[in-house]
């Protein structure tokens, strides 16, 4: 844990053992498991089922030479290259598997989105689900406590079908920097959450105008129909 001193007296070595599951292994999923596997938090988990594709190289965490290959492989092996730690992957589609922990939900389908909360809702092993969306210059986050009457109520309002949602043309969908600044967030929402220090239910960020609007966890989330 040497690698770790600079940051002891932000997040305690004897916090890092948290259970984090990150479901989605793109832009927001492969950024952020590097990023928590650089600050110790190597019991992760990550579900992906598709593969590493040309498209993918503007803006997610993968090499040229892993074209064509499992996303979750190769997320393990640039997690083992950049921190020494190796992390558990299941090339496969989450559908309802048992989750614990921090769960992240960094999808871009809303079913799916749909299908993490509905294994979240009530669950007691999960401690809470942090929702990272974005489009190309728009970050939106949500971090949730499951078992709390009032997230839940909240959080369902969020909810809403992919026919619903406002698709990009394929030239409008991501960019690394929009990735990196979600990831982060995400990154931190962890770090705050462990420590219990006070957390941002919500964020959003438009990057166009650099304007941020943030609610603490004491007041309601809002509901908000951008891309994941």
């Amino acid at each position: 844990m040497d690698h770790l001193i600079r940051q002891f007296d932000l997040i305690p070595e004897n916090k890092l053992s948290q259970r984090i599951t990150i479901i989605g292994a793109g832009a927001i999923g492969s950024h952020t498991s590097i990023a928590l596997a650089k600050m110790g938090f190597i019991n992760q988990l990550v579900y992906d089922f598709d593969e590493v594709s040309i498209e993918n190289m503007n803006c997610q965490g993968y090499r040229f030479k892993d074209i064509g290959k499992s996303k979750v492989q190769c997320l393990a092996e640039i997690v083992k290259e950049y921190s020494g730690a190796d992390i558990e992957t299941k090339h496969e589609m989450f559908d309802s598997q048992p989750l614990d922990g921090i769960v992240i939900s960094a999808v871009d389908s809303m079913k799916v989105r749909q299908t993490i909360w509905n294994a979240c809702k009530n669950n007691i092993m999960v401690d809470y689900l942090i929702d990272p969306r974005m489009s190309i210059e728009y970050a939106l986050k949500y971090v949730i406590k499951p078992t709390i009457p009032m997230d839940i109520e909240d959080y369902e309002k969020t909810l809403y079908s992919d026919e619903n949602s406002v698709q990009e043309r394929c030239t409008m969908k991501s960019v690394m920097y929009t990735a990196n600044l979600i990831s982060g967030l995400v990154a931190r929402d962890v770090k705050n959450l462990v420590c219990k220090d006070n957390y941002d239910r919500v964020v959003t960020y438009d990057i166009e105008t650099n304007s941020m609007m943030r609610w603490k966890n004491d007041s309601g989330l809002a509901a908000s129909n951008q891309n994941a």
